[in-house]
């Protein structure tokens, strides 16, 4: 595998006559791609000194940022990217849109996350991933039909996919759809056969409908296919009620074992 420089080197080589900043842009993109956020960074703002309303460059340094996990700069260099960009069609800025949602929802700013993710579907309304996160912003916001309008939408344009079949399940259990959370997760074993979050999520559904056997057997096939993120099993609040059953600590325990 070529490393990050030796990457940018290549690409520099394949523009001896394109103009500056978008030679700064083309490195920038290759060590990014390569990892290096650092090196990606001193790109755009080199390309940057030469054409400061570069939105593509200012997009990149965004992302650079980010990366460097430098949130308020990233939004600064998002920001700038929507001014220097407010005559360029809306989907030319997806990006910088898709930067400030991450940034707002990193940051648990969940209006400001909304907003952004609303304008990628109004942008795209064929983009699930869009719709997804909004459903997501919507339901820290506890704005339920909101979640299950987008959740819903996400489900029938990526109807296959995991991410997106587990979080329609979970907004239907927080809309108090049982029935259709547990047909939701249900639908992950039949597409994603072996998945674990298809047996937690019945757990889940179980759990909260008080049927304490059901969920603690769903639970147990549940970790025996590797749950992602275990340590929040102790943290889900439908699992209040047999948090102090032994089987649920058990299980608990050995599910975060390393």
């Amino acid at each position: 595998m070529l490393r990050p420089a030796v990457i940018a080197f290549v690409a520099v080589g394949l523009l001896a006559c394109v103009e500056p900043a978008t030679e700064h842009r083309v490195r920038a993109n290759a060590f990014l791609r390569g990892g290096d956020a650092e090196a990606a960074l001193k790109e755009c703002e080199l390309g940057l000194e030469r054409k400061r309303d570069d939105v593509a460059l200012l997009i990149l340094k965004g992302k650079a940022l980010f990366e460097l996990d430098r949130l308020d700069e990233s939004r600064g260099a998002y920001e700038a990217a929507l001014t220097a960009g407010k005559s360029e069609p809306p989907r030319a800025l997806a990006e910088a849109n898709l930067g400030l949602g991450m940034i707002a929802s990193r940051q648990r700013d969940w209006l400001g996350a909304r907003k952004q993710f609303e304008t990628l579907v109004a942008i795209n309304p064929k983009d699930a991933t869009s719709h997804l996160n909004v459903a997501r912003a919507c339901l820290q916001l506890a704005d339920l039909p909101c979640a299950v309008e987008h959740g819903e939408v996400a489900g029938k344009l990526r109807g296959d996919d995991e991410s997106v079949l587990y979080t329609l399940g979970t907004v239907y259990l927080a809309a108090d759809k049982p029935k259709e959370a547990e047909l939701t997760f249900q639908h992950i074993c039949e597409v994603v056969p072996g998945a674990a979050t298809c047996p937690y999520g019945l757990a889940v559904v179980a759990a909260k409908q008080g049927d304490k056997v059901r969920a603690l057997t769903q639970l147990r096939e549940a970790v025996a296919r590797k749950v992602p993120n275990p340590e929040n099993i102790a943290k889900e609040p439908s699992f209040a009620g047999i948090k102090d059953d032994p089987e649920f600590v058990a299980l608990v325990a050995s599910a975060t074992a390393k």
